[in-house]
């Protein structure tokens, strides 16, 4: 009789414990599909590229080429490049105003610099300029700046921004920096003056803004 009841015993804990795994396993399961649905959902600006920034699906990212520059001596100077690289992980293509796209300087002690921002002209709008970025590509915009002199004391960092104006940073040190871009859009069409056509509407620009994430500039 003892022996009979024992064996329904086990056969009882038996029975629970294939539920309690089973019930376990799935649970398990299901939290590992969670674990890569989410990985899989994930940017490539979040999962490959943790130097870039993403917004409403357009990825980015800050670039320079040089990121040690030696400076000029007094009465030289010396150019460099900066720009974004700009991916489209939507799927509407989008234009950029590319001029719009300004440099932001954080100096030795982190602390963003003063921007002179001046225009004096009005240049055309040329193609690549307001370059369409169609759904899965990327494009790269690099600008051309320099270091330059404003008398003895003062060595500056200029460049050319909005068709026809100039960026400035006044008084530049040796040093290790951080550049950023902002850039803002509200209107998804524009009036313009282009190279090719002349007075037109242009469509199908993105809305939005961004600033960038940091890149080191050590200057010596």
């Amino acid at each position: 009789m003892r022996h009979s009841r024992a064996k329904v015993l086990a056969v009882i804990l038996i029975f629970f414990g294939i539920i309690v795994l089973s019930h376990t396993s799935n649970s398990v399961m299901a939290h590992e599909k969670v674990e890569a649905k989410r990985v899989v959902n994930m940017t490539s600006c979040e999962s490959n590229n943790p130097n870039a920034i993403e917004v409403d699906g357009i990825c980015f990212e800050t670039l320079i080429p040089e990121a040690i520059i030696h400076l000029p001596k007094y009465g030289e100077e010396t150019p460099v490049q900066f720009g974004i690289r700009i991916n489209n992980q939507t799927l509407t293509p989008y234009r950029f105003d590319l001029p719009y796209f300004l440099p932001e300087i954080l100096d030795t002690h982190g602390k963003v610099m003063q921007r002179l921002l001046n225009k004096n002209a009005t240049i055309e709008v040329e193609e690549s300029d307001i370059s369409l970025i169609m759904p899965g590509e990327s494009l790269e915009f690099l600008m051309d700046a320099k270091f330059n002199w404003y008398g003895e004391n003062c060595l500056r960092l200029l460049g050319n921004a909005i068709y026809g104006g100039i960026w400035i940073f006044w008084y530049i040190q040796p040093g290790k920096y951080q550049v950023r871009f902002t850039y803002e859009n509200q209107l998804p069409k524009k009036k313009m003056i282009t190279l090719k056509e002349g007075r037109t509407e242009i469509y199908g620009f993105w809305t939005g803004e961004v600033i960038t994430t940091c890149k080191s500039l050590s200057l010596r």
